[in-house]
């Protein structure tokens, strides 16, 4: 599955948990690329561009979606070689180090650890193992803990990054900043349309778009060139409408 169907499939799931979340009487009718969606509201077809927003950067200035998807890349390419051994089925979560920037380790050495130390936990099944690190050695440098858990299927082994974050608070400025950005697209759109949405989306299952609504923030500061202009959070389903729109 190519990188750009798994963000259109993402952008979906995103677009249909803020329809459920906002109460509004819409359907997804068509999947396109200006804008990014079709749904039919209230008996009118209206396109949908849909953008996520993402925290700046952590403590240690990289950007945390880059340290989550090298992450994401170490624990696949572990549980691969783990696997591959045919060791017992495992629900391994994995968590690494604030520390560190995962930019400067090697990476395939890190997996090809990991599933060592996975594998000499001798798991068997319900057996259950947490390791921490000692005072050296590679994943000492880069991971806090690891959980395992010897499990009786293959359908029933997981491996995972936990992860934990800082809440950013949602500001104007970083709404703004999203709704300038695909302002520029307007123009690449024709006249086909009548009616167009902005909709800024936030992961909270993820430090990298981990936002808070806070009671000071004011939504009718966002100037926005869009029909309509919401931001979403899930999965608290928190739903902003901002504006008043400038027209197009």
């Amino acid at each position: 599955m190519t990188s750009a169907t798994l963000k259109k499939r993402a952008e979906r799931f995103f677009l249909e948990r803020f329809v459920e979340a906002s109460g509004l009487s819409a359907e997804v009718v068509e999947e396109r690329e200006r804008p990014d969606f079709l749904i039919r509201f209230e008996g009118r077809l209206v396109g949908v561009e849909v953008t996520r927003m993402l925290v700046s950067h952590d403590a240690n200035g990289l950007l945390p979606q880059a340290q989550e998807s090298i992450s994401d890349r170490i624990v696949s390419r572990a549980r691969h070689i783990y696997e591959s051994s045919g060791a017992c089925p495992a629900h391994v979560s994995v968590c690494f180090s604030q520390r560190h920037e995962l930019r400067q380790i090697n990476r395939d050495s890190v997996a090809q650890e990991l599933s060592v130390l996975v594998a000499d936990m001798n798991l068997a099944e319900w057996k259950r193992v947490d390791w921490r690190p000692g005072r050296s050695g590679l994943l000492a440098d880069v991971i806090s803990f690891v959980h395992a858990l010897g499990v009786p299927e293959r359908t029933m082994a997981h491996w995972t990054v936990a992860r934990a974050g800082w809440v950013a608070p949602v500001s104007v400025d970083a709404l703004q900043s999203r709704v300038d950005e695909k302002a520029k697209r307007l123009s690449s759109y024709g006249n086909e349309l009548k009616e167009i949405w902005l909709l800024i989306f936030a992961d909270g299952m993820k430090p990298s778009q981990l936002f808070e609504v806070r009671a000071d923030f004011e939504p009718a500061k966002v100037v926005s060139p869009f029909d309509r202009t919401f931001f979403f959070a899930h999965p608290d389903r928190a739903v902003v409408e901002l504006g008043p729109p400038s027209g197009r």
